[in-house]
């Protein structure tokens, strides 16, 4: 956006998909060791420094925030970015204005309290389908997929469980219902899903990435390697298992903090 004489400001907005969920510590630190590198130019200005990251809030959610000044087209320019994580995605929300307009800073504060995050519309749909086809274990999955990937896997419990209830032997659902009980804190719960994963599927990968992912909950790092080479061994290639490799590595970091 840019008015004669009262400089440039810009808005940019990005969904990132994570595949797991987390607080968006990792995205803010990618963007800003990437995108905001003192010295370094970029698409609006040259970086001249870089604030710390900082908790934040942001639509009514928790956020991860960095300020940074930059060297702009019309002068000191400053940026600011945001890092909401919902579920398995990230939102990146930049923006940047001239230093010298004071009055973008309050456009900027009016327009960050008026951000919602809305459902998204395959949530919507797998609402509906679930309502349009009672008791059918197909449409009760995919709307516990879309709960817990977008956040709400305590909410995500109830249709799983029911879709594995109505279709037993289908291992993918009972690996959902074990991500849905380990994200929603239900570690026990989960571990027994995981169980009964293995037991229908004792060489699917995701039963086989469910059992990691117990003895990460459990906070069993050592034994949860072991399962993973296990499954490993089974398919090297699975992204579900690279995955699991993803979030027992996030867990040996904390542990290393």
């Amino acid at each position: 956006y840019k008015r004669p004489g009262l400089g440039r400001a810009t808005l940019s907005a990005e969904a990132i998909e994570t595949g797991e969920p987390g607080d968006g510590t990792a995205q803010a630190r990618h963007y800003r060791d990437e995108a905001l590198v003192p010295g370094m130019a970029g698409p609006e200005g040259r970086t001249v420094s870089v604030g710390v990251l900082q908790p934040a809030s942001l639509g009514g959610r928790p956020a991860q925030r960095i300020r940074a000044e930059l060297d702009g087209v019309g002068g000191p320019t400053q940026l600011v970015a945001w890092f909401v994580p919902r579920g398995e995605w990230v939102y990146r929300i930049v923006i940047t204005w001239p230093r010298g307009y004071s009055g973008y800073a309050r456009v900027v504060e009016r327009m960050t309290a008026d951000v919602r995050f809305e459902e998204p519309a395959g949530l919507r749909v797998a609402r509906a389908r679930a309502l349009l086809v009672p008791g059918v274990a197909g449409p009760l999955r995919e709307l516990g997929h879309a709960l817990r990937r977008w956040g709400l896997p305590a909410d995500a419990v109830e249709p799983l469980a029911s879709a594995v209830r109505l279709a037993p032997a289908h291992v993918d659902t009972r690996v959902e219902l074990a991500r849905a009980y380990f994200e929603s804190g239900q570690v026990d719960e989960g571990c027994h899903a995981a169980a009964e994963a293995q037991v229908y599927g004792p060489s699917d990968t995701g039963a086989l990435e469910a059992g990691v992912r117990c003895e990460l909950a459990r906070g069993d790092t050592a034994r949860a390697l072991l399962r993973l080479e296990e499954a490993r061994r089974v398919d090297p290639r699975d992204p579900r298992l690279r995955a699991a490799e993803g979030a027992l590595k996030a867990a040996l970091e904390t542990q290393g903090r």
